[in-house]
């Protein structure tokens, strides 16, 4: 299967940390899956439309084979504000990688980063902080809550339940670092790089 690819997102915050218990045995599947089958084949007939080949597109199947780590929420977004935004540029190759950065922007204040399903992974990063950093949980949930909606969101109600589990499993799981802010990054970025599917 293709490699699930996007702009890998930034990732820094003044808040960080680990949950108390470890998780536990992966899942075999999440609530939402259903959810994010249907919205990455729209996100593939969008592609396919771009490419002005409909059902027809050579990458089709492989698109729709292919699982991000997207909620539906913001892959149903990110679908509509690039098709318009790709579709609108003047340049004849515009830069998608720009794009997708500024359709980031204007999905992401839209999203609501309060769900409950972006409590746990607060959890797990409030303890990972009072584990390598010292920060009691509720200075860095105090913290956390200060950021804007659109940060909140990148760090939790972007992703599925597939997603945050594997960024959940890493801020519980992975040793402390030199560099925290590093080490917390490195949690997010594999889950952040397979947001969007692209043709390889």
């Amino acid at each position: 299967m293709p490699a699930l690819r996007s702009l890998a997102l930034p990732i820094a915050v003044a808040a960080s940390m680990l949950a108390l218990n470890a998780c536990s045995e992966r899942p075999t599947s999440f609530p939402d899956r259903d959810g994010v089958i249907a919205a990455q084949a729209e996100w593939c007939a969008a592609l396919a439309k771009l490419q002005r080949a409909g059902a027809s597109w050579e990458h089709l199947n492989a698109c729709k084979a292919a699982y991000p780590t997207s909620s539906p929420t913001y892959l149903r977004a990110m679908t509509s504000c690039f098709s318009r935004r790709m579709e609108a540029a003047t340049e004849s190759s515009p830069d998608r990688s720009q794009i997708i950065l500024e359709c980031n922007d204007e999905v992401a204040v839209k999203l609501n980063p309060d769900e409950p399903t972006a409590a746990q992974v607060i959890e797990s990063r409030c303890a990972r902080m009072a584990r390598c950093e010292r920060v009691p949980v509720p200075a860095c949930k105090s913290a956390f809550s200060k950021l804007e909606g659109a940060q909140r969101a990148m760090f939790t109600t972007i992703y599925n339940a597939t997603g945050r589990y594997e960024i959940i499993d890493c801020l519980e799981n992975a040793s402390c670092t030199d560099n925290e802010e590093a080490g917390r990054q490195a949690c997010y970025k594999p889950t952040s790089d397979a947001l969007l599917w692209f043709p390889d």
